[in-house]
């Protein structure tokens, strides 16, 4: 394997605490072995922070581990040794996060996808984000469809994720297994799940609390992002209100969304839409970094502290806009009729 095969990654939460020295670390050890590759970060749902090496954890843990601090960040010799093992590998077979081999052509189309974090090769957010969600979920087989739906219209009735009994009867009713259903769903990122194959997001609704609160009628939903909230009325058709706090100065953000207008307060509200990469799913890549900020200056501020994103800022209208496009047809008109009217 050449040095250039090598695929670094440093995951983190949100805001860790330990991201800038295990980046330091990180930096150094790949001077020391000479080894000039991008180094891709990403933030989400992981343990944080940290190291994989051509997707394996330097650590040894869990590399689909649940998110939260870890107690022993990866040490310079843990990184060392992962390098090491790595550049010895026999060229064209390595280790996907899941443990699975990666052949080179995997290797490089998956450098190709995330040369732009490094600037080699420049592309938009967008590719981050599934706008294509629509025509996905519209080639969906007449029984998935139906699980999808009805599973949105449980989010939208209820604010809360379906229970595995709920998702076996709809299943059952389409004549479908669950978990075939779910992994159909999740391998078009119309839904996420965790390696127990539990539900951990229905774009656009989250089935735990996000900085993303949306109140339809009667109901609160969390949404998975800022861009995902603003979606949910266009979606369901219906008025509603959105909560949001600025993560740059915690201060409040409320939209209202009466017969499809929307008003922002503070009025210079603006959102940014900001990912680590593409080509993996958007709960990993962008729902933790797509937000409300209380204006302009605010939103640059927090672009300007996390220099690892590539990040656009978009106005209300533009903001809107997706939002609509990306989820106002996912339901059909009879499905739409009936989310969020307590059935």
């Amino acid at each position: 394997m050449t040095l250039a095969d090598v695929i670094v990654e440093l995951r983190a939460v949100p805001d860790c605490p330990n991201l800038d020295a295990t980046r330091d670390l990180l930096n150094a050890c790949l001077a020391e072995a000479g080894l000039q590759v991008p180094v891709v970060e990403r933030v989400g749902q992981y343990p944080s922070p940290s190291v994989l090496i051509d997707g394996r954890d330097v650590t040894g843990a869990d590399p689909h581990g649940p998110a939260a601090c870890v107690l022993r960040p990866p040490t310079a010799e843990q990184i060392r040794a992962a390098i090491r093992e790595a550049t010895t590998r026999p060229s064209g077979i390595g280790s996907g996060d899941d443990g699975t081999s990666v052949t080179g052509s995997d290797r490089a189309g998956r450098h190709v996808a995330d040369a732009a974090l490094t600037g080699e090769q420049r592309w938009s957010p967008g590719g981050a984000i599934r706008t294509d969600r629509p025509p996905r979920a519209a080639a969906l087989p007449p029984g998935v469809r139906a699980v999808y739906g009805g599973l949105l219209r449980h989010f939208a009735d209820t604010g809360t994720a379906p229970t595995p009994a709920w998702l076996a009867r709809s299943a059952a009713e389409a004549k479908l297994d669950p978990l075939t259903a779910l992994r159909r769903l999740a391998a078009d990122d119309l839904v996420a799940v965790d390696e127990a194959g539990r539900l951990i997001a229905a774009y656009p609704f989250s089935p735990t609390a996000t900085p993303h609160l949306v109140t339809v009628g009667g109901t609160r939903v969390y949404a998975m992002c800022a861009v995902d909230a603003l979606g949910i009325p266009a979606m369901l058709g219906r008025d509603a209100t959105i909560t949001s706090t600025d993560p740059q100065t915690s201060q409040p953000v409320t939209v209202t969304v009466t017969g499809g207008v929307a008003v922002f307060d503070p009025p210079e509200t603006v959102v940014v839409f900001a990912a680590t990469g593409t080509g993996h799913r958007s709960v990993d890549t962008c729902c933790s970094t797509i937000n409300f900020f209380t204006n302009p200056a605010s939103a640059q501020a927090w672009i300007t502290s996390h220099p690892y994103l590539t990040a656009t800022v978009l106005d209300q209208d533009d903001a809107l806009a997706l939002g609509r496009d990306i989820f106002g047809p996912l339901l059909r008109d009879g499905d739409r009729d009936q989310a969020g009217q307590g059935r």
